[in-house]
């Protein structure tokens, strides 16, 4: 029952959303994402591979298998499903006629996206929660950074330390002062220069620099690879408290969505684990 109420409690409106200018990208970074869910398994942070894509003043953040599976955002291709989409129901995600439930050795997959728009200080977050994508529109966070004279070099960039706190956690951040980008991974930004590594102080989340490649195709531009026609608009703490349900109990949300469905749960790394591993000590990445 509570999670039902959960459920109802996302605002249903089909997203009009915010729109943001579909630039050429410039810049790709791959970052490690590391992030401690359950505090009773700090030795098993979950860890996922994630992809910074960088327009003149926007970005988009995304999973690497996001951005590897949409054919580096051929711009044919998306029309194309939008247009075979717009007049048919959202289908469930389905192996052999049942929802699919992606795991991993520390939990179920997080599936997310970022996009920024920073002149307009714009950020939008749009999630797959059980079998259903919800955005979420809001200013950009103004992070009150502390620049700090320590410098050290990151894939071959001179970077400098910053200190700065967001969403309940304080973070150490080296950003790279060439790279002219106000920019960062998930919802960091706002200093002098691309942030190519942070950490809070527990290392509870953590984001590593694993790679920097110039883009030269001009077709690839910065546009949202999870939203679609059915998209649901809700508020930022619907979002977050729902996205915790999800994370501490992924078969309770899909069963409130589809009380008949048979749940597939399918490996997403090499452990082959078919486990759904309920969290014990939820640890929210935005703690307030």
């Amino acid at each position: 029952m509570k999670t039902k109420r959960l459920l109802l409690g996302i605002l249903l409106v089909i997203t009009a959303g915010v729109s943001f200018a579909q630039e050429s990208i410039s810049l790709n970074v791959v970052y490690e994402f590391s992030y401690v869910r359950d505090l009773s398994q700090k030795d098993n942070p979950y860890i996922s591979n994630m992809v910074l894509s960088l327009g003149k003043g926007t970005s988009r953040y995304c999973t690497e298998k996001d951005y590897k599976d949409n054919d580096r955002n051929s711009i044919a291709k998306r029309k194309l499903q939008q247009t075979q989409t717009a007049a048919a129901p959202r289908p469930v995600k389905a192996v052999a006629g049942g929802p699919a439930l992606f795991v991993g050795r520390s939990g179920v997959a997080i599936r997310e996206e970022i996009m920024k728009d920073i002149p307009k200080r714009k950020l939008e977050t749009t999630g797959f929660i059980g079998s259903k994508v919800y955005t979420v529109q809001t200013e950009l966070p103004k992070i009150n950074w502390e620049l700090r004279p320590e410098r050290k070099t990151i894939d071959k960039y001179g970077c400098q330390r910053a200190l700065g706190r967001y969403a309940g956690r304080d973070y150490e951040v080296w950003f790279a002062p060439d790279l002219p980008f106000r920019d960062g991974p998930w919802k960091l930004q706002g200093l002098p220069g691309l942030i190519l590594e942070a950490h809070d102080t527990n290392n509870e989340v953590v984001f590593t620099c694993k790679g920097i490649s110039r883009n030269d195709d001009s077709a690839e531009t910065v546009m949202s690879f999870l939203k679609d026609p059915y998209t649901i608009t809700t508020n930022l703490k619907s979002y977050n408290r729902t996205r915790a349900s999800f994370d501490q109990d992924p078969e309770a949300i899909i069963l409130a969505e589809h009380p008949e469905a048979r749940i597939f749960v399918l490996p997403m790394d090499s452990t082959g684990t078919k486990k759904v591993i309920k969290i014990k000590q939820y640890n929210p990445l935005e703690k307030d």
